[in-house]
């Protein structure tokens, strides 16, 4: 691989914030032909690194190769012209736009003056259809889920004539055929010479798909292993700067106490039907299933953001009547969204202001919030779940994926709930913070809690849950408990397949996501 020239190199890139330094003499080379792992904890530096070579952010200092030719890259058109396409974290889409209209953005294929609409929607279908995916090109973006949107910017990406690809969490939303076919996406743009650079916390994706990995430690490059000559808990040491055996602890055993949430033939038309289960006091009760199984149509149907057709809920064995996020809050249930970004957060708000959004009137009482007031309460759980920042009045945005999600669970922890609902509580977070938040969820059922937890993520649903409830094609298909649950059941469960034949699919050894 290195016997021929890198495409692109970059030296001693370094890039700072607010005078906070992010990266710190960064060198990198990217080789046709090949996939570069990019790991490291959040706030590590990766995406800024990405950003950078695709034109988004210039560095403080540093320099770019791009075919051995020192350049600039002044924005993402220019990235573009080199040939160089970044796929953002979260799906960067223009909701009112349609698929295709999204995919070919600023580029549309003419036909004199006009936009030659067939030739358009033509070749959107060709690449959706190379992705394995089933999108009506013609369709608009707006009410798509996550991994839809990922796929029509991996679509868009294509479309280019690329000569690098960078991946900057491509999976973090997919289920395992999206993501299996991603990756056959990726060698066959490997195998026709494009450079990858591969940006993901799930190390045995990582160590798949990559020739090489690249590690980064607050903003430094710490280490660069060939895949088939290192191990995952050597990656892991190089991320963290500890092993892995020190990174995971059993979360808290504890006693069930009486059912916090009830629910009982719950439905709503063409979304999910007949849902009955229960989540206990001191339990974790892990719904699992293929994404578009109707797990978090249940949670926001409970949480008062959909309206039902019928059944019955109760809370702490009362009746309980779910017209509003409102209600659900005051009766003590509330909703973790899986897009923190769109869902959970106001971007440009600080810190503080985001935390504190569910408790105003607590803070409030005759109408007046003192700033004080409102940073006093954040610093509390700022240190309780070691969310790293600069100050409480930063901008929400600017932290890391993984503390931006903790700032989301203290937002609702501050109501002093009863029942949890969290919907895909450590997507796209490193592996040090996804520790955190399962120790986290250990304090909190050991403190009485129940927490009915929506993952997508088998290892975590095993790890986790004390129950699991499996759901395909919006029903209840299985009920395990934890020591009958295996990956090979829940797939089974949730692909309508027997277990026999989805023993092949499962892959040895530990999965690390």
């Amino acid at each position: 691989m290195t016997e021929q020239a890198p495409i692109l190199t970059t030296h001693n890139i370094h890039m700072a914030f607010a005078g906070v330094d992010v990266l710190k003499g960064v060198s990198i080379s990217l080789y046709p032909g090949e996939v570069h792992g990019l790991v490291g904890e959040n706030g590590a530096g990766k995406s800024t690194l990405a950003k950078i070579i695709a034109g988004v952010h210039q560095p403080t200092v540093g320099e770019i190769k791009y075919q051995g030719q020192i350049v600039r890259i002044p924005g993402p058109h220019a990235a573009a012209d080199f040939g160089i396409a970044l796929i953002h974290q979260e799906p960067l889409t223009f909701p009112d736009l349609d698929v295709a209209e999204n995919i070919f953005a600023g580029r549309q294929p003419l036909r004199g003056q006009s936009v030659n609409w067939k030739a358009m929607y033509n070749r959107a279908q060709e690449l959706l259809t190379s992705l394995g995916v089933q999108i009506d090109p013609r369709t608009k973006v707006r009410g798509m889920s996550i991994a839809d949107q990922q796929m029509i910017e991996m679509a868009a990406a294509l479309s280019q004539d690329v000569k690098v690809v960078l991946m900057d969490e491509p999976t973090a939303s997919l289920t395992p055929s999206e993501v299996e076919h991603l990756l056959i996406n990726m060698r066959r743009l490997r195998d026709q010479g494009v450079a990858i650079v591969f940006i993901s916390h799930r190390l045995e994706e990582v160590f798949e798909i990559c020739d090489r990995v690249s590690v980064l430690r607050d903003g430094e490059l710490v280490g660069e292993r060939d895949v088939k000559t290192t191990t995952v808990d050597e990656v892991i040491r190089l991320m963290v700067g500890r092993p892995l055996s020190a990174l995971f602890e059993k979360p808290l055993d504890t006693d069930y106490g009486q059912p916090l949430l009830e629910v009982k033939g719950l439905s709503r038309t063409r979304k999910f039907a007949d849902i009955t289960l229960d989540v206990r006091a001191g339990e974790v009760l892990g719904l699992a299933g293929l994404v578009g199984a109707g797990r978090t149509d249940v949670g926001r149907a409970l949480f008062g953001l959909l309206d039902t057709d019928s059944g019955e809920v109760r809370l702490d064995g009362k009746p309980f009547d779910i017209r509003s996020p409102r209600k659900a809050m005051a009766h003590g249930l509330v909703y973790v969204p899986e897009d923190r970004q769109h869902h959970g957060l106001l971007m440009p708000m600080t810190i503080s202001q985001n935390m504190t959004l569910s408790i105003l009137e607590r803070l409030s009482p005759r109408g007046w919030l003192r700033d004080q007031t409102e940073r006093t309460v954040s610093r509390d759980y700022i240190q309780k779940l070691h969310i790293a920042l600069r100050h409480v009045g930063q901008a929400v945005r600017e932290l890391s994926g993984g503390n931006q999600q903790k700032v989301v669970l203290s937002k609702w922890l501050l109501t002093r709930p009863k029942v949890l609902i969290l919907d895909e509580p450590t997507r796209g977070i490193d592996i040090g913070a996804k520790a955190e938040i399962h120790r986290l969820m250990g304090e909190l059922v050991a403190q009485g809690m129940a927490i009915l937890m929506i993952s997508s993520e088998l290892p975590e649903i095993l790890a986790m849950s004390d129950r699991i409830v499996v759901m395909r094609e919006g029903r209840i298909v299985a009920r395990l408990d934890k020591t009958d649950a295996t990956q090979e059941r829940i797939i089974a469960a949730a692909t309508g397949q027997v277990i026999k034949e989805v023993n092949a699919t499962i892959r040895n050894g530990k999965d690390y996501s």
